[in-house]
């Protein structure tokens, strides 16, 4: 062959790999930041943008759409020497692509220890009484130091919110003991996910009950169904324990009527509605009914007798080895179910696993998204409870089955009682709690590439043939709240 026809091909192919290296294009909603030999040049905005070829790098691209993120219950003492958990909500936007980049290493968790920091200098300057009041004046105060602070990382706090105040399992400590003792039992506001927290020798007595009272304005009957008594309150609406016109216990999920005014919003809903029927499954909770076009929307689904395995480590703990493997299969065997009718739960949390007798099951379909790309929630909004989103979550990057596996991971070293030390991530501070076989498949759960991480189906085959058939799965004082769960509902006329 020709040298000079040779020389002309390697040119082409160099011309048309500049052509193609010069040309960038950028997603709506987020920018690029570029750098020329390791220095800041220029931010990329969304859409196709020229650049210098084999000179520009693409240094990080940030997303510009608003997030929610829920940061991790934190242990705040009051002014009376009270421990009182505080579980938050941000709302935040990154206004400058180049501050985010190159001020601070981790916007996220400057975020979420300014948050911590914060809670800690307000709400220590409380007592008890105040802080349970004080919703407003906490959110005022944190929102105006955090933006004070998140300017200069080109950040934009848009809102705060305190989810909920509970009591955790300190207060089986002498001074709380002792305030009790002085003023009853107090009841905190709080969502779904809020610590019901008791010394379990009074479990009788001194524990809040695990059925709450009607407040007034609750409804007292939803369609066919007579309400009992609140399970739970989140940022979509209540949950009551409702009762069928035979007898039967069942959960019912009202929404908030300002939410119901929104036609995008009732959509979303109905979308939920579809997606639980789609899980439903005997490691889920089965729907009933629903009616997403009613005033207000509602959704009834079966009612799982027990805690949630957040209130379980909140009142008693890490679990026994045991009762970690018959979790981490029966978890496991959930997202079996759920991944093979095409959905992605994105939300898999403590709070979303119901321990029952029978095993754990997996609830709240609010968020999670069919790989067909249809989302439940808002599609300019990051969504996830933060300390369980997976590397993919964070970035925008498309969601797959193993995004679920990771908050698996996550979901296990909790239950394992993982406490990261100065400097320790969640898994180093779990690799010694946990068995040597759940080790290496939470390892792999934590793998940044989703490739990477185990299928469920991979998970039980690891496990079940350690699991031992026959056996009570749960300690005592687990098996003690489910017996709570379970008992008569007091009239409430």
């Amino acid at each position: 062959m020709d040298p000079s026809f040779i020389v002309l091909i390697i040119l082409v192919v160099l011309v048309i790999t500049a052509l193609i290296k010069t040309f960038k294009t950028v997603p709506q909603g987020s920018a690029a930041i570029v750098e020329h030999f390791g220095r800041y040049r220029r931010t990329l905005n969304p859409g196709l943008s020229i650049v210098v070829p084999f000179i520009t790098t693409i240094r990080n691209h940030v997303d510009l759409r608003e997030q929610v993120v829920s940061f991790p219950a934190q242990s705040v003492i009051t002014r009376d020497n009270l421990a009182v958990n505080i579980d938050t909500l941000i709302c935040y936007q990154v206004t400058d692509a180049r501050a985010a980049t190159y001020e601070v290493t981790s916007y996220i968790q400057a975020i979420e220890q300014l948050t911590v920091t914060t809670l800690r200098n307000i709400i220590g300057g409380m007592d008890l009484a105040r802080t349970l009041t004080s919703r407003e004046e906490i959110n005022t105060d944190l929102l105006r130091v955090l933006n004070e602070a998140t300017g200069k990382w080109g950040i934009h706090v848009d809102r705060v919110g305190l989810k909920a105040i509970g009591t955790p399992a300190s207060i089986q400590d002498s001074p709380q003991r002792s305030y009790r003792d002085k003023n009853g039992p107090t009841i905190p506001p709080g969502g779904k996910e809020a610590t019901r927290t008791a010394s379990q020798s009074h479990a009788q007595t001194d524990s809040p009950p695990v059925h709450q009272p009607l407040r007034e304005g609750d409804p007292r009957r939803i369609d066919r169904y007579e309400l009992k008594a609140r399970l739970g309150q989140g940022g979509m609406g209540t949950v009551y324990l409702g009762r069928t016109p035979g007898g039967r216990s069942v959960a019912v999920k009202v929404i908030k009527r300002e939410l119901a005014t929104d036609p995008e919003f009732r959509k979303r809903f109905a979308r939920e509605i579809i997606t639980a029927r789609e899980a439903s499954g005997f490691y889920t909770a089965s729907v009933v009914a629903a009616d997403a076009h009613g005033a207000p929307p509602w959704l009834v689904t079966e009612y799982i007798p027990g805690p949630s395995l957040c209130d379980a480590l909140s009142r008693h703990g890490a679990l026994p080895a045991k009762t970690i493997q018959t979790l981490a299969i029966g978890i496991a065997e959930a997202l079996q179910g759920i991944h093979e009718r095409g959905i992605v739960h994105r939300d898999l949390k403590p709070g979303n696993i119901i321990l029952s007798s029978t095993g754990p099951r997996v609830i709240d379909f609010g968020i999670a998204r069919a790989l067909d790309g249809t989302a439940i929630t808002r599609t300019d909004r990051v969504v996830g409870t933060e300390g369980f989103l997976a590397p993919e979550q964070r970035t925008g990057a498309p969601v797959t089955f193993a995004t679920d596996l990771y908050a698996f991971g996550v979901v296990l070293c909790h239950a394992a009682g993982a406490v990261p030390k100065d400097g320790e991530s969640l898994l180093d501070s779990a690799l010694g709690l946990l068995p040597s076989r759940l080790s290496g498949i939470v390892t792999r759960c934590f793998d940044h590439d989703p490739a990477g991480r185990p299928t469920p189906t991979e998970v039980i085959e690891q496990l079940a043939d350690r699991q031992s058939s026959g056996e009570v799965w749960l300690p005592p004082l687990v098996r003690t709240l489910i017996d709570l769960h379970n008992q008569p509902i007091q009239s409430t006329d």
